[in-house]
């Protein structure tokens, strides 16, 4: 039996191809939106795609099963639930498929979401028995799904769900059946992910505390007991994959803007998102524009901070850059994506349009300016649970997501503010939208509060 697990970096997202290559037949497993790679892995190994299976209605990224089902001829298979509307075949508990060597039986195991499914995979050249579960968002290595993304009108029984799905429906699988989840670290579908990608049964049962024997009242409290914000994108995703994401190649290609263009689309409400480094936006940027630095969680950031309907133009150094950015933004469906300015702020410069500035602060210039000016406001865009962990004493705390939905309790616009988050990615985000909401006296903590622990270590 072929086995291979793809994963896309910033998202935590796996994805997987499995088949016989003797029988030239294969099958995939929550495809991402750039699907070349499985169809250029399954030529290579001289088999054809056939069937394409999605674990559940996802909310973090787009799926690429209408994008591969189009470009392989594949049947895409879903869980009723889903109502997709778009071509594809359903299945429910105790269907069974064959490719191969490779066999598949369907599980139905909601509570990440009410339409999800786990896949046992046999490889029958070795033994009829199961020898791994694709869990999908219901078994992590080390985290299970969490079961509020549905609403909170549902969280009761999709918690409800979680805990028969994992206590029940897994309960007649052997220790050692392997388990391959479909997210990873960096995913916003759980709590404390591990950045190792498989895991077995058996680890689960003993190290995983919520799938160790938990009774269901402590499983309820904890599953109730509160998660990151969804992301205000997720909703949009969902719809979308419901529907049908859009082909890659119907969008438009992401090609230079002039100067004026970039100008003139800006005036008629184009977001511009600048994807240079903290320290190069700090020192000069568009006004207006949102620094989301080119990372691989980058994708994950913009989402958090403006909606994937809005227009978008791309500011970066150079071409390459803003393709990348491209190419990680249309996962989580900014589809709108205009193009990028031509030459970069340099050219802005050289038009005579106006510049902002993010003055960076070290973290030494910050104990200075916070010992000598009281007054001085010190932001905190951590996560909560980052913020619980240690902090500052009597400074401000907001989330970046928080900060987006909901602004910031500073009603005069003059007061001076540094930002700081873990490492300053995330302040220069921040610093931006406070910058464009006409807070001038902004600063951004360059190191964040790894440097600032740092800092006081050598004290």
């Amino acid at each position: 039996m072929f086995f291979e697990q793809f994963k896309v970096e910033g998202l935590g997202c796996y994805s997987y191809l499995i088949g016989c290559p003797g029988a030239g037949v294969a099958f995939v497993v929550d495809p991402e939106r750039h699907v070349d790679r499985y169809l250029e892995t399954a030529e290579r190994e001289g088999m054809h795609i056939t069937h394409i299976f999605d674990t559940h209605l996802h909310a973090d990224h787009i799926s690429g099963a209408v994008e591969l089902a189009d470009k392989s001829g594949a049947d895409i298979y879903v869980h009723p639930e889903v109502q997709g509307e778009y071509p594809h075949k359903t299945i429910r508990g105790g269907d069974r498929f064959s490719f191969g060597v490779a066999k598949v039986e369907i599980l139905e195991t909601p509570g990440h979401t009410p339409n999800s499914v786990t896949l046992a995979v046999a490889d029958t050249s070795r033994s009829p028995e199961t020898m791994l579960l694709l869990t999908g968002d219901l078994l992590f290595v080390g985290d299970i799904g969490r079961p509020d993304l549905a609403g909170e009108d549902m969280l009761e029984q999709q918690v409800r769900n979680l805990y028969d799905s994992l206590y029940k429906k897994l309960s007649r699988f052997e220790d050692w059946v392997e388990v391959y989840p479909a997210h990873g670290a960096g995913s916003l579908c759980g709590k404390g992910m591990s950045s190792k990608p498989m895991s077995t049964l058996g680890f689960e049962r003993k190290n995983n505390p919520l799938l160790n024997g938990m009774p269901f009242e402590e499983f309820r409290r904890v599953m109730t007991g509160g998660f990151q914000l969804r992301p205000p994108g997720f909703v949009e995703i969902v719809k979308r994959n419901r529907i049908a994401p859009k082909a890659l190649g119907s969008l438009r290609e992401v090609g230079r803007l002039s100067v004026f263009e970039v100008e003139n689309l800006k005036e008629q409400g184009a977001a511009l998102v600048d994807v240079r480094h903290a320290t190069s936006f700090g020192a000069s940027f568009i006004p207006g524009s949102l620094n989301i630095g080119l990372i691989p969680q980058s994708a994950t950031w913009l989402g958090m901070v403006t909606h994937a309907e809005n227009d978008i133009v791309v500011i970066s150094d150079t071409e390459a850059d803003a393709r990348t950015a491209a190419h990680q933004f249309r996962r989580v469906g900014f589809d709108k994506i205009l193009g990028f300015l031509d030459g970069g702020v340099s050219n802005w410069a050289m038009a005579a349009l106006p510049l902002d500035h993010l003055p960076q602060l070290s973290v030494q210039s910050l104990r200075r300016v916070m010992e000598k000016y009281p007054d001085h406001i010190v932001l905190d865009v951590r996560t909560d649970e980052e913020w619980d962990q240690g902090h500052i004493e009597n400074i401000q705390h907001k989330p970046v997501a928080d900060l987006v939905r909901e602004g910031i309790d500073i009603e005069d616009k003059n007061s001076h503010i540094s930002v700081i988050c873990e490492s300053g990615h995330r302040s220069n985000i921040a610093g931006s939208i406070l910058k464009a909401a006409g807070y001038e006296h902004t600063y951004s903590v360059i190191g964040g509060m790894s440097a600032w622990r740092q800092l006081h270590r050598m004290r």
